[in-house]
């Protein structure tokens, strides 16, 4: 079934054709519900809206925590001790409001890892700085199809996942049938060899490999060069993902190397 939306034209309902959240098959998230941040002008009565944004994410399975523009209400304790999948900023018509929740959440290093949607009317759409530190918007009045897409775009962007053809931590997607790795959807150039290292590495995330093992495993046991070869091969491939992504690859010390294991909030 489906209904008019304000914009025109079907949308699901969220009740039913959009609940991906918490029962949809073959997502990487399956049986998982997505915890939302909501920063909005008035989280004790934001609910009683049934065409609101935390209305919509209730419908979509979301995990809710209402705070409000001047991140009151949002501390340790309202998040349960684990960190949101997700902030939504629901400025609407207070865009200079929703904008300045963002730089707030900036400067106090709250979370800052967790990407940030925000919400804006049309007549605000040109006031949007883009500078400001926010990973994509949707369109007031909210049509539930529009934000389950992004929700679910989001979610799987910065969610860590295996499969017997891809393995994907953060922005870095490694394709294992098509031989290629992305990064932030740029493709990088490796080496068939750096693509072997990372790809075993990443493969066997949070566990460490000794320089030998790695020769072993990734080279094979008939090649016959030192563990430097390991180093100069890591160094390279952190080069390739550059700054942030290149911490990927941790060093530990007197051991060998290891792919950061998940985080706690990455966990389904």
């Amino acid at each position: 079934m489906s209904c008019a939306s304000a914009r025109g034209g079907p949308v699901l309902r969220p009740n039913r054709e959009c609940r991906f959240l918490l029962d949809a098959p073959g997502h990487s998230g399956a049986n998982r519900a997505v915890r939302v941040v909501v920063l909005c002008d008035e989280p004790e009565s934001v609910g009683d809206d049934p065409e609101s944004a935390v209305a919509i994410l209730h419908q979509l399975g979301c995990r809710v925590t209402c705070a409000r523009f001047d991140l009151g209400g949002l501390d340790e304790e309202s998040l349960l001790g684990r960190a949101p999948n997700i902030v939504l900023v629901d400025a609407g018509d207070e865009l200079h409001r929703g904008q300045r929740a963002l730089k707030k959440l900036a400067q106090s290093n709250l979370l800052s890892d967790v990407p940030k949607l925000l919400t804006v009317t049309i007549p605000r759409l040109s006031g949007l700085d883009f500078s400001i530190g926010f990973d994509d918007f949707v369109l007031r009045p909210i049509v539930p199809a529009e934000l389950y897409a992004r929700l679910r775009q989001l979610d799987w962007r910065t969610a860590a996942f295996g499969s017997d053809e891809r393995v994907k931590i953060a922005d870095l997607v490694i394709d294992l049938a098509g031989y290629e790795a992305h990064l932030h959807g740029r493709r990088l150039e490796f080496t068939h060899q750096e693509f072997e290292l990372l790809k075993f590495l990443a493969q066997h995330r949070g566990r460490v490999f000794t320089r030998d093992q790695l020769l072993q495993r990734v080279w094979g046991y008939e090649y016959t060069g030192g563990t430097r070869t390991v180093d100069i091969h890591v160094r390279r491939i952190r080069a390739k993902l550059g700054n942030e992504a290149g911490s990927l690859i941790e060093t530990v010390r007197n051991v060998g190397y290891k792919v950061r294991g998940l985080r706690e909030d990455e966990e389904s």
